[in-house]
């Protein structure tokens, strides 16, 4: 019995065991061929599927972006007004009157508060502003401008034709000492009507519509202030006039204008409501400005600025022309450049396309004479010699220029060292230390000192205290360049700032700006250029493009060629920087 029960006991524990080793296996089974097993064993079928998923995917994002592509097709952006706009802007601006110009910076401004009988647009074109319409004599000397009815001064104040002439008056009186005296020298202005101005030219002289974009003065806030006193008048702090934007601050210290939107402006109520001019000492500042987001704009970049401003991929760069000339004017009186020889060694020892390769990447032109981009026929005319370190040094010993200690040339006891004057924290620096090195190979010795604008202005430029000038120049919308070449311009305000004079020039330039025949015109300009080009008053290095950089998220924006770089202000009443998508109609 015993017996028994014992063998049933081992029995049931095999089948048990049995059991236990048939379920584990099964179990093993499972989690190898179950779900997950099944899965792993169609391959194939698992591969089939996330090419399938994969299809679906790409078909989904290829019709999201095709239905984004056709909405935004059936959209186009509209306008709203609201918003504020702010820009860097490289320089110093002490006033703002627009009859008594500083510089580039001031022209900025001048431009946003003040508007003119005409205006340049942003393409280079002349068109009306305060006047509607103009008419011209037959015999090109008296111009008859028709003003609008609606125009009104900042302070609500209406502008008529007697503000026109009162602006006329106060440019030529000498003892206000404008810039801009050249252009309206001789010219008698009336006023028949409120809206009517009339101005009778001495002789016909094709350019004079050009000097039309000056601002308007007001003439009830000045009539009081003497002409010699214009220039530290308290209006230059608080300057009224009848542009799209009026001044509310101007932080002369902090270097800051704050402007807000005119809503009587002629043209229309600016969308932006209001405008920030931000100054800063060099163009390193101005885009860092930009990058920490202090600012929406940069007036101007640099050639060596375009990558990287390129690399921010949020300012967008408009390119225009500009017709910019940048040259070392001689002081032709001075000791040592009175010879004729020495200038004309210097121009012989100037490298212009190494110039504008190395310090402006390629991103200029360069220059051979004072005229260019005039749209006359100037083929065949007369052009400063090309870079002959070997010619200038023969020109320069021929003149009795001998090498003396360290290379540098003697005659009579002096040596050839020349001051050159140029403004610091610009691009004229580096261009003058280049210069510095190439005249250096002929036997030149180069003195270069850079001072700031309003100095530069102020104690060197008007007294005409240098021995050269590396500077820049606009020659403006017509080939007219009386007042750089002049004779008559070579006292402050004129600017004349090589002190040339040449009677064969002057009769050649007083020709050419009368004559309306582009042919007699071209002719004449070609005798200056010949007559110019053998004095040598001044080397003609470069001409600049201009690169302004306008963040993406600012719209209206549009500039191609620029007579003067503030004119990429006019029609800044239709930008805008708050917009909505609407359906196109």
């Amino acid at each position: 019995m015993i017996t028994y029960i014992r063998f049933r006991l081992q029995r049931s524990l095999r089948r048990a065991q049995r059991n236990v080793r048939r379920y584990w296996h099964l179990g093993n089974r499972y989690l190898r061929f179950g779900f997950w097993g099944k899965w792993r064993q169609l391959t194939m079928i698992r591969r089939f599927a996330l090419g399938w998923w994969f299809v679906v995917l790409a078909l989904g994002i290829g019709l999201f972006l095709q239905t984004g592509s056709i909405r935004q097709r059936g959209l186009v952006v509209q306008p709203l007004p609201g918003g504020s706009y702010s820009e860097a802007i490289v320089g110093t601006v002490k006033n703002l009157n627009p009859v008594l110009p500083e510089g580039g910076a001031s022209a900025d401004a001048n431009h946003l508060i003040f508007s003119g009988l005409t205006r340049f647009t942003a393409e280079g074109k002349l068109e009306p502003d305060i006047a509607e319409s103009w008419d011209i004599s037959a015999d090109g000397k008296v111009y008859t401008f028709h003003l609008r009815k609606n125009i009104r001064f900042h302070d609500g104040v209406p502008a008529t034709a007697q503000d026109v002439v009162f602006t006329l008056t106060a440019i030529q009186n000498p003892d206000t000492r404008s810039a801009l005296a050249a252009s309206w020298q001789g010219v008698k202005v009336s006023a028949p009507d409120d809206h009517t101005a009339v101005f009778t030219l001495p002789k016909a002289y094709t350019p004079f519509i050009n000097a039309t974009t000056v601002g308007l003065l007001p003439r009830h806030l000045l009539e009081n202030t003497e002409p010699r006193d214009l220039r530290v008048a308290g209006f230059n702090q608080k300057p009224v006039g009848t542009g799209p934007y009026k001044l509310t601050s101007f932080d002369v210290a902090a270097g800051e204008i704050n402007l807000a939107a005119n809503n009587d402006y002629h043209f229309s109520k600016p969308l932006i409501s209001i405008i920030t001019l931000r100054l800063y000492s060099d163009y390193d500042k101005a885009l860092d400005a930009y990058k920490h987001r202090q600012v929406l704009g940069v007036g101007r970049l640099q050639p060596d600025q375009i990558d990287e401003a390129t690399k921010l991929g949020t300012l967008k760069l408009h390119r225009a022309s500009v017709p910019n000339a940048v040259a070392v004017f001689f002081k032709t009186t001075s000791p040592v450049l009175a010879d004729k020889a020495v200038r004309l060694g210097l121009a012989q020892a100037t490298d212009r396309a190494a110039i504008v390769k190395d310090q402006f990447n390629n991103e200029a032109s360069t220059l051979t004479g004072p005229l260019f981009a005039t749209g006359l026929n100037l083929a065949g005319s007369a052009h400063q010699p090309a870079f002959n370190i070997q010619q200038a040094r023969s020109t320069l010993e021929f003149a009795g220029w001998k090498p003396g200690r360290g290379g540098i040339r003697v005659k009579d006891g002096k040596q050839l060292k020349i001051r050159l004057l140029t403004q610091a924290d610009s691009p004229y620096g580096p261009v003058a230390r280049a210069l510095a090195k190439q005249w250096k190979k002929a036997g030149a010795e180069l003195q270069v000192i850079e001072v700031g604008p309003e100095k530069l202005q102020q104690s060197y430029i008007r007294p005409r205290n240098y021995d050269a000038l590396l500077y820049g120049i606009n020659l403006g919308a017509d080939p007219d360049i009386y007042a750089y070449w002049s004779s008559t311009q070579t006292k402050d305000p004129g600017l004349n700032i090589s002190v040339y004079s040449s009677r064969q020039a002057d009769t050649a330039l007083e020709s050419g700006r009368i004559l309306r025949d582009p042919a007699l015109r071209a002719a004449k300009y070609r005798s200056f250029i010949q007559t110019w080009v053998g004095d040598t008053p001044a080397v003609m290095l470069y001409t600049p493009s201009y690169e302004y950089g306008v963040d993406t998220s600012v719209y209206g924006v549009s500039v191609r060629k620029l007579i003067n770089p503030s004119d990429r202000f006019t029609g800044i009443e239709n930008w805008s920087v708050k917009v909505r998508e609407v359906p196109r109609r």
